[in-house]
């Protein structure tokens, strides 16, 4: 790799493979999930610099009609095409995806919709979460009530998946959330889990199954 980048094709790598891999590094500030196959990542890349390249010579289009506009220095255009723009693009890009923008269009035109995150788990944890009561149920029967606020956490490294909820309650017949006294905390282990129920503290609930 060091011999294919050298000062005479510094910019060539720069303009068609450091501007995707900008867009990349910026947009998954904004999404949770997992990392892709680096030859995936690459081709990503490529795909993304040309696009930047579009949207670069467009910018520039556009700026020639404004005469009174100051013109930039060759590397302050060099630095504003293989860095500026990429990390706007990569925040705009990024944002877009958070937000779910793209979707409803997609749906309308009868497209696929490919959700950033790939994993049901980063989905339901990956984005700030209300604090709210979560029923979590293993495949033996243990079924275990809890609050996930802002002193609790999820974590998954591919190999483990656990939760940390930071009070667990007990569940009368009639359906009374009380807490354990005296006060507990618990962090599970989410092996052999068959799914957790996220309900809001006004009582409306959302069910996430993890099939994996």
């Amino acid at each position: 790799m060091n011999s294919l980048i050298t000062p005479d094709n510094f910019e060539f790598f720069a303009r068609y493979l450091l501007a995707g891999l900008i867009v990349i590094s910026v947009r998954s500030r904004f999404v949770v999930g997992e990392r892709p196959k680096l030859t995936e990542q690459l081709v990503e890349a490529v795909v993304l610099s040309l696009i930047n390249q579009l949207a670069f010579k467009l910018l520039a289009w556009a700026a020639s009609f404004l005469p009174g506009l100051p013109r930039l220095p060759p590397e302050g255009a060099f630095f504003a095409e293989v860095l500026l723009l990429p990390i706007v693009l990569g925040a705009l890009f990024g944002w877009n995806l958070s937000l779910g923008w793209n979707r409803s269009l997609l749906r309308r035109l009868s497209m696929p919709v490919q959700n950033p995150v790939r994993r049901a788990y980063d989905y339901a944890f990956g984005k700030p979460r209300r604090p709210g009561w979560v029923i979590v149920t293993f495949s033996d029967g243990t079924v275990v009530h809890g609050l996930f606020g802002e002193e609790s956490l999820a974590a998954n490294d591919g190999n483990r998946s656990d939760i940390y909820l930071e009070r667990l309650y007990h569940v009368a017949d009639d359906g009374q959330w009380t807490e354990v006294r005296p006060r507990r905390a618990m962090l599970l282990s989410l092996e052999g889990m068959r799914s957790i129920e996220f309900l809001d503290l006004e009582g409306e609930r959302e069910r996430t199954d993890d099939a994996g």
